[in-house]
């Protein structure tokens, strides 16, 4: 094996490409002070590996070596080698009959490391080179002034160079490595003894938490025991409710109904009065003014009758102007007795009118304490409307808060609601139906039992229980309905009670649910009774004991 070809871009003095190709025949490389000749040893020995930037005879950064620029040169922003070597004889353990060795830096610091034109890390071309005899620290590059050191070195220091030019160095270096990683190893052994010795420490008050913990769990399930009858409780009281509410918007609806209808029907009977008063009204002023024309021809004859008393006074006989005297009286008579027969009419008509008025007074005060009624009718009428949308509301949401079993603990509904887990049926509070009257009863009997999962066998139980434990997500009971048993309350006790004041029936008699599951809610309900109040419950208590 040997180094074939070396190439260069941007690293410190060679800012344009070059190419340096070496063979058998080529011994060394000379030329002038500050042709480069150094240059070309730190660019061999950054390839492989070096790190220390004072070693590339830079300054503080390993940037350092890229080109910096000159008076008719800008600066570049990449520095590039690459080596090239040939391993046709395999010398070094890669399956290749040429291998390429490349490290590249940017203007920011960052280093890239090639190994056949396949990016790498750093350790990858160590431990390539280490195998072969070739890590930056050997001694297959000896730069100036290094001769004389090792002549001066001591016989332990000149023994290193005798080690790595025996292959002894690639050993050393993985014993360094394997005693680094095994002081990193006590180090963590320590820290971890240290952490055990900590986490002992907060044993005890963990347990402390723990059993808050678990007291905390136990109280939050009768919580939602309890929050279970009492959403059981208001979804009743609710319904009942909702349905008086219902019947009461009906009836006010009905009432509304008949009342607009009178009320069309008095306006209808108004509009007639009116029109009554219009047509007497136009009577009256025609027999006002017939009276006035009457009055008239009256005033008229009795100026002629005074005229006519005036001639007789002065004894005028004429017997013309006495039958005309005559003729006027007849007249005078009949026009008196028309004017005392329009006067009746025009007080009939008056009183009639005055009737019609009062009448339609008392029908529009009625009307308008219909109105008021009406009003008021229409504002209970919304609020019932209100109410009852309140009520749907909270219904609808305690319904569908039930339908997604969202009252279940999180580790009851994450089995319910995985499909992977066979026989699991549901949760004891679910399988079964009950009056409402006796709500409150069964959900009290059944308590946190109401939120144990039913399943087929034992099998699923454990199934189920090692899904909760690998995800940690809590705790649930199970009920295999295969090893559950009923528990009944005995005949004779029976018997005994049956014919107590205020005894219902057994708890289990009062649900209906599938046969299949006659064993749970029998385990859980069979031996529970159901008494009217709590004075029943002590007086039936009393008659077991």
């Amino acid at each position: 094996m040997y180094l074939k070809e070396i190439k260069a871009h941007g690293f410190k003095s060679f800012a344009d490409q070059i190419n340096i190709e070496l063979n058998d025949k080529v011994t060394g490389i000379v030329g002038p002070n500050g042709s480069g000749k150094s240059n070309v040893v730190d660019a061999v020995r950054w390839v492989l590996g070096e790190q220390s930037v004072k070693a590339l005879r830079g300054d503080d950064n390993m940037t350092n070596v890229i080109f910096s620029g000159s008076n008719s040169r800008k600066a570049l922003n990449v520095a590039s080698v690459t080596l090239i070597f040939d391993n046709t004889d395999k010398y070094l353990p890669i399956d290749y009959t040429e291998v390429s060795i490349k490290r590249r830096v940017y203007i920011d610091g960052t280093n890239e490391y090639y190994l056949n034109n396949e990016r790498c890390r750093l350790k990858d071309i160590t431990d390539l080179l280490l195998d072969g005899g070739m890590a930056k620290e050997s001694f297959n590059i000896i730069s100036q002034g290094k001769i004389e050191e090792i002549i001066n070195y001591k016989p332990s220091e000149r023994r290193v160079i005798l080690e790595e030019a025996a292959g002894v160095l690639k050993y050393k270096k993985r014993k360094e490595e394997a005693l680094r990683k095994l002081e990193r190893t006590h180090l963590n052994m320590q820290r971890v003894e240290d952490i055990i010795t900590e986490l002992g420490n907060q044993i005890e008050p963990l347990k402390a938490e723990r059993d808050r913990a678990l007291e905390y769990l136990n109280a939050k399930e009768q919580l939602e025991s309890i929050e279970i009858a009492l959403i059981t409780s208001d979804i009743s009281k609710l319904n009942a409710k909702y349905q008086d509410y219902k019947n009461r918007v009906e009836t006010l609806n009905n009432e509304i109904l008949n009342i607009t209808i009178s009320n069309s029907s008095n306006e209808a009977k108004i509009e007639e009065f009116r029109q009554k008063i219009n047509n007497l009204d136009d009577e009256i002023n025609k027999k006002q003014k017939e009276l006035l024309e009457l009055t008239s021809k009256v005033e008229k004859i009795n100026s002629q009758k005074q005229i006519i008393l005036e001639r007789k006074k002065y004894e005028v006989d004429d017997a013309k102007f006495h039958n005309n005297l005559v003729n006027l009286k007849e007249e005078e008579l009949k026009l008196q007795n028309d004017i005392s027969n329009l006067q009746n009419d025009i007080n009939n008509k008056q009183q009639e009118v005055n009737e019609l008025l009062v009448n339609i007074k008392n029908r529009e005060s009625e009307i308008s304490k219909i109105k008021n009624i009406h009003i008021n009718l229409e504002n209970d009428l919304a609020n019932e409307i209100r109410r009852e949308t309140s009520l749907k509301n909270k219904i609808d949401v305690l319904k569908e808060s039930i339908e997604n079993n969202s009252i279940l603990p999180y580790a009851v509904k994450s089995i319910l609601n995985n499909p992977k887990l066979r026989g699991i049926h549901n949760v004891i509070g679910n399988l079964i139906e009950v009056d409402e009257k006796y709500s409150k009863a069964i959900a009290n009997s059944l308590g946190l039992s109401s939120t144990f999962i039913v399943v087929d066998d034992e099998k699923g139980a454990k199934d189920a229980i090692n899904y909760l434990k690998n995800n940690n997500l809590g705790r649930a009971t199970f009920f295999p309905i295969n090893v559950i048993k009923n528990k009944d309350v005995e005949n004779d006790v029976i018997s005994l009670i049956n014919n107590k004041e205020g005894f219902i029936s057994i708890a289990s008699d009062l649900v209906k649910y599938d046969q299949q599951y006659d064993g749970i809610i029998k385990n859980q309900l069979g031996n529970v009774i159901v008494a009217k109040d709590i004075d029943s419950a002590n007086d039936i208590s009393k008659a077991i004991n």
